[in-house]
């Protein structure tokens, strides 16, 4: 009957929403949920609980993995990305809801019948879970959901209304029950057949294929509560501890294993659509309560299926149990780690790209130009005209950043610009921007992209490269594939690859170990599992990337000086990231510390002659890039003139004077 109410109801709402919303307008949830429990109560039979006195152990556990372990489990649910969010949330607050209140109890009930479970066992499970859930539910979705979305949750609030939604209704119906016994007693008197139950378990076989994602949830709390199961008999006596009594062991897997829709329907009611759509949040679990019954039905059926044989010959078939347990656990173990690759695999897959101009994707708005291989490239033009121009610039931008970041020209006075007769153009990397990504971008694809735009724009065949941060990398790609086209080359706080193998490896050590803690992790994940770095910058179980979240340790006295000139962002913010953070962030930091095709340290200097000359510029205080790295660089590449800046930051570019200090060495030679 509740599976037919359920899909019932999932199809009438579909069909008539009107009815949906008139029955929203009355509080009709609210008073559905009060009588829910009101009934609940009215069914909750305690004779036997005195019996499961003897199994405690196995309830404790039950009731610790009903309440505070299948809990943890909400935060590996919220890393899926499915779309709408509030399908993800809604399963992750049904992860921490108490258990079942009939089916997990009828499903043992089936095995004492034919096999001998613990009936009595799975209703005190229930019972207590149900009680305890929901003063414990509160603080479980306010410690692992909220904190999760980002959402703040009135926990005291949440609380109070749960117990005058559900445990007082639970009580009082209880009460009722206890008054007017018998006549309950006798409307449950039912009686079941052999033919009946197997007819009940084959119906499963029947049923629909359920989406993945949602039936992975309930075989990873059967693995887990399987697992840990076996884990205690071993640790508390073997083959005599209790948990190793099969009926004890199928009362609490089953139990442990179920969550209740009533009580996920009643808490999202309080939320008041704090994690999003009430409806949505619900649709899910509607479907996981489905599978959870039809996927315990098709494991109750097994365990009947091969111990119907040992009611007539028990003595002959223990060894055979043993087995028969043992292949049991063996099967629930695959499928644990069948279920942990899928999500494995599912967790570190960023989502697609949402390419400018596509449908759903953000409005082209700026100049662009067509590659090669079909992509797009976004820039911006600064100075004077190109077709007056004397010296002609590209500038490559840093992490996080996009075209309207070009630090040198647009901080030149209007005199200076004509003075020098100075143009430049800033573009976005790919995946930055408006410029379309490239999965396979690459330090010498980049340099390729900054010669096209050369050619196109028609900047001659001579022109100047200046990297900022993350652009560095472009930098030194043109002095590697394309020092032909260049007329001088800057360098500005250029970030490092610490496992270049030119480095000496304690240097290299010793200004990998000055960064935060949590940004280490993050290069070692970009350079050694470059195919995780998407997993590793948006999980939330361990900090990602310090520079990425911007922590305040990494800024220097100059830098912290010099923040408030970069408030012109604040009119482009967001733009930077506006496909996708992977194709923009993530996907440069594959490329600035994996593996590189060549060794920067191993470059000749292209230009023996001093035709042109190549600058790095340096702050001393920088605590995005080690200077000790630069100083060596420096020293072993001699044809670059380094300029360290006594207290400089990261972020020297924006102190004043500095743009006209690098363009005017870099054109006449001023150092």
């Amino acid at each position: 009957m509740l599976r037919a109410a359920l899909i019932g109801g999932v199809t009438l709402g579909l069909v008539n929403p009107t009815l949906g919303c008139l029955a929203d307008k009355y509080y009709l949830s609210k008073v559905s949920t009060f009588g829910i429990f009101i009934i609940s109560g009215l069914t909750l039979c305690s004779d036997a609980i005195g019996d499961a006195a003897k199994a405690w152990p196995v309830g404790v556990f039950g009731l610790c993995s009903i309440l505070l372990f299948s809990p943890y489990f909400s935060r590996l649910i919220l890393q899926i990305r499915l779309q709408p969010q509030e399908f993800v949330t809604g399963l992750a607050i049904f992860s921490c809801m108490p258990t079942t209140l009939s089916s997990g109890v009828a499903l043992t009930q089936a095995c004492l019948f034919l096999a001998g479970g613990n009936s009595a066992l799975a209703l005190a499970m229930t019972l207590m879970s149900n009680m305890l859930g929901i003063l414990i539910i509160p603080f479980s979705i306010s410690k692992f959901i909220a904190d999760g979305v980002g959402v703040s949750v009135p926990t005291a609030e949440l609380l109070r209304s749960l117990v005058l939604t559900l445990l007082i209704p639970l009580i009082l119906g209880k009460v009722l029950r206890e008054s007017f016994r018998g006549a309950v007693d006798t409307s449950e008197q039912v009686k079941v057949t052999t033919s009946d139950v197997r007819c009940f378990f084959d119906f499963p076989a029947k049923g629909p294929v359920y989406c993945m994602r949602i039936r992975l949830l309930h075989l990873i709390l059967l693995a887990f509560n399987s697992l840990a199961l076996r884990s205690l008999s071993a640790a508390t006596g073997g083959n005599k501890s209790v948990f190793a009594k099969k009926e004890n062991a199928q009362a609490a897997l089953l139990v442990a294993s179920q969550k209740t829709l009533p009580v996920m329907v009643a808490v999202v009611e309080q939320l008041r659509g704090a994690f999003g759509e009430s409806g949505l949040l619900v649709l899910p679990c509607v479907a996981a309560h489905l599978l959870q019954i039809i996927m315990d039905s098709f494991l109750v059926n097994f365990w009947l299926r091969k111990d119907l044989p040992s009611n007539t010959a028990k003595g002959s078939n223990r060894i055979v149990r043993r087995v028969r347990a043992k292949r049991m656990y063996k099967g629930i173990t695959l499928l644990l780690l069948i279920g942990l690759l899928a999500w494995a695999y599912q967790a570190i897959q960023p989502p697609p790209p949402k390419i400018c101009g596509s449908p759903g994707g953000p409005p082209v708005t700026a100049t662009r130009i067509k590659l090669r291989d079909g992509r797009h490239l976004a820039y911006r033009e600064l100075g004077v005209s190109k077709e007056i121009a004397k010296h002609k610039f590209i500038f490559v931008h840093g992490f996080s950043s996009c075209r309207h970041d070009e630090v040198i020209v647009s901080r030149l006075s209007p005199e200076v610009v004509e003075e020098l007769g100075v143009y430049s153009v800033s573009f976005d990397k790919p995946g930055y921007g408006e410029s379309d990504p490239d999965p396979g971008r690459t330090t010498k694809s980049l340099t390729l992209d900054i010669e096209e735009l050369a050619d196109q724009l028609g900047l001659g065949p001579k022109f100047y490269v200046i990297g900022y941060s993350m652009g560095g990398h472009a930098v030194w790609g043109c002095l590697k594939y394309i020092p032909h086209r260049l007329a001088g080359a800057a360098l500005l706080a250029p970030v490092i690859n610490y496992w270049w193998p030119g480095f000496p490896a304690n240097l290299s050590t010793e200004a990998y170990r000055l960064q935060l803690p949590q940004d280490q992790w993050a290069l070692r994940v970009a350079h050694y599992l470059p195919f995780l770095v998407y997993w590793w910058n948006t999980q939330k179980f361990f900090p990602g990337s310090g520079v990425a979240a911007r922590r305040p340790e990494i800024y220097s006295h100059q830098d912290t000086q010099l923040l408030h000139k970069l408030a012109y962002r604040q009119n482009h913010k967001g733009v930077a990231t506006q496909q996708g953070e992977f194709e923009s962030l993530h996907r440069d930091m594959r490329v600035a510390f994996g593996k590189w095709e060549f060794d920067p340290l191993d470059l000749k200097n292209p230009f023996p002659s001093n035709e042109a000359n190549i600058h790095l510029w340096m702050g001393d205080e920088d605590r995005f890039v080690p200077v000790m790295l630069q100083r060596y660089i420096a020293k072993k590449l001699s044809w670059i003139q380094y300029h360290e800046l006594k207290g400089g930051g990261h972020l020297f570019g924006y102190a004043d004077g500095m743009s006209e200090a690098i363009v005017r060495a870099l054109l006449v030679g001023h150092k």
